[in-house]
């Protein structure tokens, strides 16, 4: 883990009180580093988080086939029942996974960590 990536996963957990989890991978869905927000029950185990992170790097690495025509992927979001997981793309081959609780303000938050990992903005808000 490098303290690049712990920093990052701090500052993405210090946007706002509704962002429940940050974890950071390689393009292989290789763990590099997560967080929770302290008092947050996860809802999944450290395996099938793992799981999960195999699974949105392997999408990501599948979404960069199609740069050319469309463009570079900003982020993908999925909506369930108890949260949504956000998943972006971070420089140096790497992946960012974040849940957001439902009581959430999605948009602020998306626009934050937009900020946050395209312009290294940590201080934005609307």
């Amino acid at each position: 883990m490098s303290d690049e990536s712990q920093n990052q996963v701090d500052k993405i957990l210090a946007i706002d009180e509704n962002i429940r989890f940050a974890a950071i991978s390689d393009l292989d869905g290789n763990l590099i580093v997560s967080k929770s927000q302290e008092g947050v029950d996860l809802y999944l185990s450290p395996e099938s988080t793992k799981d999960t992170l195999h699974h949105a790097a392997s999408a990501w690495k599948s979404r960069m086939k199609h740069v050319d025509e469309i463009g570079k992927g900003l982020y993908t979001i999925a909506v369930y029942e108890k949260l949504r997981r956000v998943t972006m793309p971070l420089p140096g081959d790497r992946i960012l996974l974040v849940t957001i609780d439902n009581a959430g303000g999605q948009k602020q938050i998306l626009d934050a960590l937009l900020n946050a990992v395209i312009y290294k903005d940590y201080t934005y808000s609307e």
